[in-house]
């Protein structure tokens, strides 16, 4: 596995948000911590690693409580810093990666990580009836959410025009999975076919 460039990468742990790659995501950061991660990561490589704190991180907030090793390395997409020094930002996720190490320094986060490469299906057959049962499932969650419709066409649409299978199962993972725990489990296996069983068992295969 490849170390990610051999340097520090800044680690952003949240509770509840989970990053994917080539899916985006807004993030408010307001933090003085944040502020100065952000600041800094608009002055060098632009790339920022979201983490999931574990159960119990609570007392240890302001601290540094435990994170869960595998992470998404996501690339600063756009941002805007309001009067009140607060920023909104989104990234765009890039690639898997594990903690290797933490480094010390800064006011937040940084680690030494490495890349994770998925395993991909392999016979023509088994992607095709995982195609399939994907392409069933966004059908059932656009006949089913007609409130939503607009939005959904427009995911279709993407969904539709897509060929990388792990991709549109972290697809659907961000826009239908609520549960965090499940969110990041979903990020951690790297077997495309055991992620999409995890996926469909929870949402129902249709």
């Amino acid at each position: 596995m490849k170390v990610l460039d051999g340097r520090p990468v800044p680690v952003f742990p949240l509770p509840s948000v989970v990053l994917y790659p080539r899916v985006v995501q807004p993030l408010h950061i307001f933090e003085p911590r944040y502020r100065a991660l952000l600041a800094d990561v608009l002055d060098s490589h632009g790339t920022i690693a979201m983490a999931q704190l574990k159960p119990g991180f609570e007392p240890h907030y302001h601290g540094t409580p435990e994170i869960w090793p595998v992470v998404a390395v996501g690339k600063l997409v756009t941002y805007q810093t309001r009067a009140d020094g607060t920023s909104d930002v989104v990234l765009i996720g890039e690639c898997r990666a594990r903690i290797v190490e933490e480094r010390s320094g800064r006011l937040y986060r940084r680690a030494t990580l490495v890349v994770l490469r998925e395993r991909s299906l392999h016979a023509v057959a088994d992607r095709d009836r995982l195609r399939t049962r994907l392409d069933r499932w966004m059908r059932y969650a656009l006949r089913e959410r007609k409130d939503e419709a607009g939005g959904l066409a427009r995911l279709q649409k993407s969904f539709a025009d897509e060929q990388d299978l792990g991709f549109l199962v972290d697809f659907l993972a961000h826009h239908f999975v609520k549960d965090p725990a499940l969110q990041r489990q979903i990020l951690e296996e790297l077997d495309v076919s055991r992620r999409a069983g995890s996926l469909l068992e929870h949402l129902g295969d249709r």
